[in-house]
């Protein structure tokens, strides 16, 4: 019988997080496991930290160190528990011919709008970003947006060739959130190209 084949995401889900523990306070504990290339600690609507945050890597074996050496290890007092993100796409998309991208296997479908996977956003609360460098990962488009509001989910849409098509998607937690994307984003120049951001017709 063949041995089975087991997928590890670059994502660890990190949780008992002290209130004070912030993204780069993360990004500094986890960067010896591994190049660290996005971290963000959740917050409620009046900016307090909700106790846990994601570490995403750049390969999944650094991640699985992480996982290894980190959980249990104290941050500002409290000893966190790391465990692999299980929401990861990468590891939802494995398999799925109709959903695997090229390149690192990351990014949503293209399309009109763009398919994040899950449960659809509720209305107003995703947005569309147009413009994009083409060299940008879904990572550095969340941390573009990150200082609007709590980042449900977001990504780069990528083509069948594995490319990105130059826009993505991301869904805030309220549609305030969202709006203060739009006023804050929308129009502005980003490495020679401007941005366009509108919510998503589509979601």
């Amino acid at each position: 019988m063949a041995e089975e084949e087991i997928r590890v995401g670059r994502r660890c889900f990190v949780s008992n997080l002290a209130w004070r523990t912030s993204w780069q306070d993360l990004k500094d504990k986890f960067r010896d496991c591994g190049n660290v290339v996005y971290t963000n600690v959740m917050r409620d609507e009046n900016g307090r930290s909700k106790g846990w945050g994601i570490v995403e890597f750049e390969t999944s074996d650094e991640a699985v160190n992480a996982m290894n050496t980190m959980n249990g290890v104290e941050i500002d007092g409290r000893p966190i528990i790391v465990r692999e993100d299980r929401e990861d796409r990468e590891i939802k998309d494995f398999g799925d011919p109709a959903r695997r991208v090229g390149g690192r296997g990351r990014g949503a479908r293209g399309g009109r709008g763009g398919d994040l996977g899950g449960e659809p956003a509720p209305p107003g609360t995703q947005v569309v970003v147009h413009g994009l460098p083409w060299s940008y990962t879904g990572a550095q488009l969340l941390d573009i947006f990150q200082g609007c509001g709590e980042i449900v989910k977001g990504d780069v849409v990528y083509g069948r060739d594995g490319r990105s098509r130059g826009y993505g998607v991301i869904q805030f937690a309220t549609p305030d959130q969202a709006n203060i994307a739009i006023q804050q984003y929308n129009g502005i120049d980003l490495e020679g190209r401007t941005l366009s951001v509108k919510l998503d017709s589509f979601a």
